[in-house]
């Protein structure tokens, strides 16, 4: 009875990690180091973060410009997953949003969002930087805005960018009025060269803002494992420009079935400041870096326990790295706590093991328990005939 239990528990667990009925566990962050100094490669202010292809990808904004007018350059770094300098990079302007393009491995490096923003491409392969690429008249436009210097046009530029279902979709900066287009798609697609054209598919009104008092601040956009993009409004709290903090979900963006989700964040049932990123992990454990703006480093923890669908939000306000509920946007719990200024993100999902292959290790654990109980019983069998040998022999 006891071997006939112990092999069943075997088929139990293995079944019952298949089909996910084992219990949850809480988050928990069961490592964490410093990732990347900015002072070894005199960088500062650490803020984008991308990762792919054996590469983790670090813009460092270096205090320069975000309009374009004042000469500067940013610090792009290469480093490898273990925080090993492979390459450095110096681009003009402030580059902002920093991706990787998983279907080409190509770095897109957004340059200048406030005013005169450019593209330019990195192969990671070779360091080549392609550009800058200017984008076309309109929507963007180039130029004199009074009553603002020349050459400052109108204060809006290109912050982030996102890859989703072979298209490129951009975040546009600083509407100023609800009509004005806040996520656009690039016309030419993956392989950009000559001029950038960009049709709109997001207008600030769709974000929940009425009227110019309140436009958002729009920064950060994230393609999410079910196939939607996430826009956050970064300055966006009380205090600022819109003094709700949120973050919107679009689905289908683009098609004709778009529709759209604004999520309020709030913590202990109040506003909250600085919501800079927000990633869905899409698995229960993996990698997690951060940028820790005002701390000059980068973060990376390895966070188990997670809900896949559950948003990992970096809340400057806050000082936190903090997990948000999906439904009513409340803050659940802090990952991180104390940071300084966190600000960019990526995450590197732990591979998991299909229901099939849960199925399979269960499989062979139940083969492996009854070869031991067949030994076993052969042990007490062989054990049993030497006994009654040696008991016929003292007979004789």
């Amino acid at each position: 009875m006891m071997t006939v239990s112990r092999s069943g528990g075997l088929f139990l667990i293995a079944l019952l990690g298949a089909t996910g009925a084992t219990a949850e566990a809480a988050p928990i962050v069961t490592q964490s180091s410093v990732f990347a100094n900015g002072a070894a490669v005199g960088g500062t202010q650490p803020d984008s973060i991308t990762v792919g292809a054996g590469s983790v990808w670090v813009e460092y904004g270096d205090g320069v410009d975000s309009t374009g007018v004042i000469p500067g350059n940013s610090t792009i770094v290469q480093y490898n997953t273990s925080g090993a300098i492979k390459r450095v990079y110096s681009i003009s302007g402030e580059v902002d949003g920093l991706k990787v393009d998983p279907s080409t491995g190509t770095v897109w490096a957004l340059q200048n969002q406030d005013a005169n923003a450019t593209l330019s491409l990195i192969n990671p392969t070779t360091g080549v930087v392609t550009g800058p690429l200017k984008y076309a008249a309109p929507p963007y436009a180039y130029g004199n805005n009074p009553p603002g210097p020349a050459p400052l046009n109108n204060g809006r530029g290109y912050d982030d960018v996102a890859f989703l279902n072979g298209k490129v979709y951009l975040s546009y900066t600083n509407p100023a009025n609800p009509t004005d287009s806040v996520l656009q798609v690039l016309d030419n697609g993956a392989h950009p060269s000559g001029t950038l054209t960009t049709t709109s598919i997001l207008t600030a009104a769709a974000t929940g803002v009425t009227s110019s008092a309140n436009e958002p601040d729009i920064d950060s956009l994230k393609s999410t494992p079910n196939g939607e993009l996430a826009l956050t409004t970064e300055g966006d709290g009380p205090g600022c420009c819109d003094p709700i903090g949120e973050y919107t979900l679009i689905a289908h963006p683009g098609a004709p079935n778009q529709t759209v989700t604004n999520v309020r964040v709030t913590n202990a049932g109040n506003n909250v400041q600085g919501i800079d990123d927000v990633i869905f992990p899409g698995a229960t454990s993996g990698w997690l870096y951060v940028a820790e703006t005002s701390a000059n480093t980068v973060d990376k923890v390895w966070l188990s326990g997670l809900d896949p669908d559950t948003p990992i939000v970096a809340i400057s306000g806050l000082g936190e790295v903090a997990l948000v509920n999906p439904a009513d946007g409340h803050v659940e719990s802090a990952l991180l706590s104390g940071l300084g200024s966190p600000h960019g993100m990526d995450f590197v999902a732990a591979p998991e093991l299909s229901t099939w292959g849960m199925l399979l290790l269960g499989f062979a654990g139940l083969g492996f328990a009854r070869h031991r109980n067949r030994a076993t019983a052969g042990g007490l069998l062989r054990t049993g005939l030497v006994d009654r040998m040696h008991s016929r022999r003292e007979i004789r």
